[in-house]
C-alpha cells in the first residue's frame, strides 16, 4: 500500500480542546476505532483508494484491507474545503461530523467513485447520566460536567442523525447505516480521569461562571477517583453511505 500526507504539524496542541493533550489523545483514539469498526462493515478490498480527513485512519489496518496495490491520502481538512481535486478517484472517503459538517458532504460525495462510501463519525455532547455514586454525588458530578462541556465546546460534536440521512439520500447515497455507540466510564478509569484532569484546568473558572464552591470541586476530584461511580456521558455515531453505483 502506498501512503500520502498532507496533514499540518500534528503535534501542535495549540488548538486543543482545553483539557490538555490527554483529552485529544482519548478522542482520537476513540476516533480510530470507530472508523476501524466501519471500514469492516462495507465492501473493502485491494486496490482500493481511501482518503482520510480525520487524521484517526489506522494506517496498519488500511493497509491489510487495501493489500500493496492500494493507497492512503491523508488530508488535513475538516470541512469542504482544501479536499484533493481528484473528482470520483477514491473508494473510501472517512471524515468527521461536525456541527458545519452538512454543508460540506456534497464535494466529499464528489470525491468517491460509483459504489464507493462515506464513512462520518462523531459525537453526541449529552448531559451526563449517573447510574452509580455516593448520596449527594450525582448532582455534583452533573452539574460539573455540564459546565464542563459548556467550557470546552467539542470539536467533532455532530449535528443531527436524521438531517445528515436525509443530505445524503439526497446527493445520490443508498445504503445508509448510522450506528449509535455508548459507553459507560467509572470512577477511577480513564474516562473519569479526563473529567477529573480537566476540571482541575478549569477550576478557576468554573466557580465565576457556575457558582460552583471550591468544597464541590474538591468532591468532585473525589468522585472521579471513586470506583463506586458509574456513569455516562457521550455517544459515539458513525454512518455509512454507499455512491449509487
Amino acid at each position: 500500500m502506498t501512503h500520502s500526507t498532507s496533514r499540518a504539524d500534528q503535534n501542535n496542541d495549540t488548538d486543543a480542546p482545553i483539557g490538555g493533550q490527554q483529552w485529544r489523545t482519548a478522542a482520537q483514539t476513540t476516533l480510530t476505532r470507530l472508523l476501524t469498526d466501519q471500514l469492516d462493515r462495507v465492501n473493502v478490498s485491494t486496490g482500493h483508494r481511501v482518503l482520510d480527513l480525520t487524521g484517526a485512519a489506522d494506517i496498519a489496518h488500511v493497509s491489510r484491507l487495501v493489500g500493496p496495490s492500494g493507497h492512503l491520502t491523508a488530508v488535513n481538512a475538516s470541512s469542504g474545503t482544501d479536499l484533493p481535486a481528484d473528482p470520483r478517484g477514491f473508494d473510501i472517503v472517512l471524515a468527521h461530523r461536525q456541527p458545519d459538517q452538512l454543508d460540506a458532504i456534497a464535494p466529499m460525495t464528489a470525491l468517491l467513485r460509483s459504489g464507493g462510501w462515506l464513512i462520518l463519525a462523531g459525537t453526541i455532547v449529552a448531559p451526563p447520566v449517573v447510574y452509580s455514586a455516593v448520596p449527594g454525588g450525582t448532582t455534583v458530578i452533573d452539574l460539573v460536567i455540564r459546565a464542563i462541556h459548556a467550557l470546552t465546546p467539542s470539536p467533532a460534536a455532530s449535528p443531527s442523525t436524521d438531517a445528515t440521512i436525509g443530505l445524503l439520500v439526497a446527493l445520490g447515497m443508498d445504503q445508509v447505516c448510522a450506528t449509535t455507540h455508548t459507553e459507560t466510564i467509572r470512577g477511577g478509569g480513564p474516562g473519569c480521569a479526563l473529567y477529573r484532569h480537566a476540571a482541575r484546568h478549569l477550576r478557576d473558572q468554573l466557580p465565576g461562571a457556575n457558582g460552583f464552591t471550591n468544597a464541590e470541586l474538591d468532591q468532585f476530584d473525589r468522585l472521579m477517583q471513586d470506583p463506586g461511580v458509574l456513569l455516562r456521558v457521550d455517544s459515539n455515531v458513525t454512518l455509512h453511505a454507499r455512491m449509487t453505483t
